[in-house]
């Protein structure tokens, strides 16, 4: 497994225990979550909200969500201009503004993953124990 690939299963462990599963669940706009795997459960994913492509914002944790299946890839690309409006909420004036702000700086940054991703292990042992 690439070392990216490890960063997003972490982020998306992370994401999970940190929203305590999809951002959308309680917004009656948004519908019921969906999406679900054979024993029953959610299928959660980890929504970049500014591309994974920006090297400087794909491990950090503002810059993502937990969404459910359904709101990640049927709700969100149906209901674009909603789900902005809604993201805008939750996450907060200050979160937004920061998000904004990234996402305008193109400046190519060099990432050292290893030492994002131990951080990430870090974060999430902090929150198990």
């Amino acid at each position: 497994m690439k070392i990216k690939d490890e960063i997003q299963a972490l982020l998306r462990q992370i994401v999970i225990k940190r929203d305590g599963g999809c951002v959308l669940r309680y917004i009656p706009e948004a519908g019921t979550c969906g999406g679900y795997k054979k024993d029953g459960n959610l299928i959660f994913q980890a929504e970049h909200l500014i591309s994974r492509s920006h090297n400087v914002s794909f491990a950090d944790l503002r810059n993502i969500v937990c969404l459910c299946k359904y709101h990640h890839g049927y709700w969100k690309p149906q209901n674009s201009r909603l789900y902005w409006e809604l993201i805008e909420k939750i996450v907060g004036e200050e979160r937004w503004a920061w998000i904004k702000k990234t996402e305008a700086d193109k400046k190519p940054y060099k990432m050292n993953w290893i030492l994002i991703q131990l951080a990430l292990k870090q974060e999430l042992n902090k929150m198990i124990k």
